[in-house]
């Protein structure tokens, strides 16, 4: 009879440490360096900056920037007065990149559409009332990972509001720059008077995009480099005190579809819009410079970082308030916003022991996915697709 019970619980043991993963990629939850480099499309759950008190690390290496700023010393000391010959730094358009602009202007407002469309009439958001936590489900999840105030009396439970569009997609906003060139800078007495944007809307603008609402300097000629100092004579050569060229500038018009379309085509139309756009924002972001704080959200873009004093990170006081720029990633200009997944939005809420079978996906991926839209491939390890949840009861049988 023992050994009969012994046998039973070996057995329950192997099919416990096995049921979990798939035949087709057995992978650990742990330990994934190696699969990492085997797997390009591999992909943990992303897990956040555990001490907020540290820098973000540098996209760039210190050493590749310190020789780029040698670089740069010198060639000031070798030709003091000179034309800044590469765009966009002497203050023209690069050309093959307006029609990238153009493409992630109507892409971004294709996404907004398609995401308060989806949101209002068909899946439903949520937001915690207390920290920044987003779930896209019928109910919120039971999973304890507030931070908010009063999280410990609550043990880091989450009291659940109804989101919005804006919940599912994060666009940092930014200080728009009429001329980029001349005065790449706003200055804190500026702060109120400047209007803030969307950093992806401020580079779409400086790539070539005409609004009306927030025009920008367009140039004929290329500024020059004066010890350091960027001058601009275009206007002095045209006999002019202003500058010559400022073109008028009148807003894209979507032509929106009267046809109604189903939840499936509109998840679909909308997740090709977000890769779209990330698409575009990135091959923008190789040439026009984006900065972003290295301890707070702040974002700017253009030759430079601003000078408004409202950091209040760590070590903002060594800094008198000002932010320590460094070169931003695609995730400081597009935030993902990263929510758990939920393969049966019918199903009861995600369940706080089950945590770690669970998997996570960006927020735009999870609402379309929720609407019919195929799973990404890149997305699909992040999401533990492979993974099969045990019971509440097996939780202490699995390794």
């Amino acid at each position: 009879m023992q050994r009969r019970k012994r046998i039973t619980q070996i057995s329950l043991s192997i099919i416990s440490k096995t049921r979990f993963f798939s035949s087709s990629s057995i992978k650990p939850l742990t330990n994934l360096d190696n699969d990492d480099e085997a797997d390009p499309l591999y992909a943990d759950v992303p897990k956040p900056r555990k001490d907020k008190s540290e820098r973000k690390p540098y996209p760039t290496p210190m050493k590749e920037l310190i020789r780029r700023a040698k670089e740069e010393k010198e060639l000031r000391k070798s030709q003091p007065c000179r034309v800044l010959e590469d765009p966009p730094d002497n203050g023209l358009l690069v050309p093959e990149l307006v029609p990238v602009a153009r493409r992630v202007h109507r892409c971004r407002a294709s996404l907004l559409s398609g995401l308060s469309r989806i949101v209002h009439h068909h899946v439903h958001v949520h937001r915690c009332r207390f920290c920044s936590e987003v779930h896209i489900g019928k109910e919120g999840h039971g999973i304890r990972t507030c931070t908010g105030s009063g999280s410990g009396l609550r043990s880091a439970t989450h009291v659940w509001k109804r989101g919005r569009a804006s919940d599912v997609v994060l666009f940092p906003k930014c200080f728009h720059l009429y001329d980029r060139a001349v005065k790449p800078r706003v200055i804190h007495d500026e702060r109120f008077t400047v209007p803030k944007i969307s950093a992806v809307l401020e580079l779409c603008i400086q790539a070539g995009v005409d609004l009306e609402k927030f025009p920008a300097k367009r140039r004929s000629k290329p500024v020059y480099s004066i010890e350091g100092r960027i001058v601009d004579f275009e206007g002095v050569n045209n006999g002019n005190s202003e500058t010559a060229v400022t073109t008028p500038l009148q807003e894209d018009n979507l032509c929106m579809s009267a046809e109604k379309k189903s939840l499936k085509e509109l998840s679909i139309e909308t997740m090709d819009s977000w890769f779209e756009m990330v698409t575009g924002v990135k091959k923008l972001m190789e040439r026009y410079k984006v900065w972003t704080c290295g301890y707070c959200p702040e974002i700017q873009v253009g030759p430079k970082g601003h000078k408004v004093k409202m950091c209040k990170a760590t070590k903002h006081q060594m800094r008198d308030g000002m932010h320590a720029w460094q070169e931003a990633t695609i995730d400081d200009v597009v935030g993902p916003n990263y929510v758990w997944h939920v393969r049966d939005p019918d199903s009861s809420a995600l369940d706080n022991s089950l945590q770690r079978f669970y998997g996570k996906a960006p927020a735009v991926v999870e609402l379309c996915v929720q609407g019919g839209a195929q799973v990404p491939d890149q997305y699909k390890s992040m999401m533990r697709l492979d993974v099969v949840y045990p019971q509440r009861d097996e939780v202490d049988l699995v390794a």
